[in-house]
């Protein structure tokens, strides 16, 4: 009872996954996307910043606000830490349910292979759900301009106010 209890859990959770924003485009779709990567910013001042990556430059990121619909200027000297993600991952969370009833046709060996494939796939969907993203570590703010809706800065005739 309890290992079924796990089990459906277990499943449950990796399949339910993460929601991505709307304006993500699909991996074929990178190259002609109109909107900035998506951008969840840690600052100094203890506060989460989710949204489209604007614009930066060498002071300031403008970040579109996911919930508010308006656009935050955030220096750079406050962020500590920024997570970028620039298309949907691949979800592969449905294969999950069809490899633990493929384990049926194992027969005897059931016992053996349910386990073995539910680990497998619950990791590469794990795995898949970090696809197509970056982090400080791995990227310099210089870098980080080319993932912007307006990697050259925000155009003098456009107001940040304006921005949806």
């Amino acid at each position: 009872m309890n290992t079924k209890f796990i089990l459906t859990l277990l499943i449950a959770t990796a399949v339910g996954g993460c929601s991505y924003p709307s304006y993500l485009p699909t991996s074929g779709e990178i190259d002609v996307n109109q909107y900035g990567s998506h951008i969840d910013i840690s600052s100094s001042k203890k506060t989460n910043i989710k949204g489209e990556l604007i614009s930066i430059d060498s002071n300031k990121i403008i970040v579109l606000l996911k919930t508010a619909q308006k656009c935050r200027v955030v220096s750079i000297k406050e962020v500590e830490q920024f997570t970028l993600r620039y298309a949907e991952p691949p979800n592969y969370s449905r294969l999950i349910p069809l490899y633990s009833l493929w384990s049926l046709s194992h027969g005897r060996y059931l016992l053996a292979t349910l386990p073995v494939n539910l680990i497998v796939t619950i990791w590469v969907t794990a795995s898949g759900n970090s696809a197509f993203t970056y982090s400080r570590q791995d990227m310099t703010y210089e870098k980080l301009k080319m993932f912007a809706r307006f990697p050259q800065g925000v155009p003098l005739n456009v107001s940040i106010a304006s921005i949806r």
